[in-house]
């Protein structure tokens, strides 16, 4: 506890932790970035982040990695649409993320 104390100290105790929505806002715009002007409309953010909102209603959800947790809606979202030209995006944000067994896991 010493050491905690410590190092929010260091910090100024400006301590914040990455959430899953602000995972999701990244990879979407990264994707965005991927799409053809006419597909860029078949992947709607309010739906991702309709469907965060409920994920967050489940505690097994709860337990997951935000990284993990908006990869995975973004990936369900993406086979959904089928937008094939997107999957190898996703399995390189995974790796990339060094959470694709993880993600595996919730797909």
């Amino acid at each position: 506890m010493r050491m905690e104390k410590i190092v929010l100290e260091k910090v100024c105790w400006k301590v914040k932790a990455t959430t899953a929505f602000q995972f999701l806002q990244l990879y979407y715009s990264l994707l965005q970035e991927n799409l053809p002007l006419e597909r860029r409309n078949n992947i709607n953010f309010e739906r991702l982040e309709a469907q965060l909102k409920a994920c967050h209603c489940r505690i097994i959800f709860s337990k997951a990695k935000p990284s993990v947790l908006a990869l995975s809606i973004i990936a369900l979202e993406i086979q959904a649409q089928k937008c094939v030209e997107l999957t190898e995006g996703i399995e390189c944000l995974q790796k990339l993320s060094k959470d694709y067994y993880s993600t595996k896991k919730l797909l």
